[in-house]
């Protein structure tokens, strides 16, 4: 998995997350969300934006900086060369025989 798939899918999460839990204290704002988001509609939205935007650089950030960037790369390389034969044969075979639909 690439890392901005990672970063974008704990975003959302967050996102999620904290707008489930401040929704509820903002209750009391229900009578006046047509005037607010007239008056500062565009500034919030941008704002909202420019936040999501730094968590996913963020956990980007964190995922290139602690290797996890390349892991799935790495894994890609290490199932491809053991699907063509090198490293454990016994894996090997297992790979061979789980594509041949022949299972234990």
């Amino acid at each position: 998995m690439q890392p901005w798939k990672i970063s974008a899918g704990l975003t959302a999460a967050l996102a999620g997350s904290a707008f489930l839990l401040g929704g509820a204290r903002l209750e009391y704002l229900s009578l006046h969300w047509p005037r607010i988001l007239a008056e500062h509609g565009v500034a919030l939205a941008l704002h909202a934006a420019l936040a999501l935007t730094t968590i996913a650089a963020a956990i980007y950030m964190v995922a290139r900086t602690t290797g996890l960037a390349d892991l799935g790369r790495r894994v890609d390389l290490a199932e491809r060369s053991v699907r063509r034969g090198e490293g454990d044969p016994g894996l090997a075979d297992a790979l061979h025989q789980d594509r041949q639909g022949d299972w234990k």
